[in-house]
């Protein structure tokens, strides 16, 4: 039996949530790049639009871990949180990003985020570790798939705060 995933949550896994999209400025991806390896010079990969020409790339294009400050996880959150009731701690478990092709400034990306699932782990203390994954897949404007992002946040709950067996 379930201690805090509730059925309303439970409905929720695999439920497309409608797109978030990002626009990628070229004066973001330069700034990202600079404040990555401050007070080193960033990578002219990211910065210099000269150099990123005589490339593979043949252009500019973001640093990877730019994608990890786009803004796609508030509408999940937003449809989560009020499933279930209130916790203790919430903690980042992890982030994991797959990228396809390269992100480029002007391109406009369109997420699908999704909750992939909900796991409960019982804690010693009487209370419950809930584990929720979250995804979204990015495509750029012209279709094509450049990335997918997991996050696992991870929510503490007390023996108060969980439903009691029999209860």
């Amino acid at each position: 039996m379930s201690k805090v995933i509730t059925d309303a949550a439970r409905a929720l896994i695999g439920v497309e949530l409608d797109p978030v999209t990002v626009e990628i400025e070229r004066s973001d991806v330069r700034k990202f790049a600079a404040a990555i390896t401050s007070p080193q010079p960033p990578n002219p990969l990211y910065s210099d639009e000269r150099y990123a020409r005589t490339t593979r790339w043949g252009g500019l294009i973001a640093a990877p871990t730019m994608c990890g400050g786009f803004p796609w996880l508030g509408p999940l959150l937003e449809r989560i949180n009020p499933t279930m009731g209130k916790y203790r701690v919430g903690l980042n478990g992890g982030n994991e990003y797959e990228l396809y092709e390269p992100i480029r400034p002007g391109d406009t990306l369109t997420a699908r985020p999704k909750l992939s699932g909900l796991d409960e782990k019982a804690r010693d203390d009487g209370g419950v570790m809930l584990v929720i994954n979250l995804e979204a897949d990015f495509q750029n404007q012209l279709g094509d798939r450049v990335l997918t992002a997991r996050q696992t946040l991870l929510r503490i709950y007390g023996p108060e705060q969980v439903q009691q067996e029999g209860a």
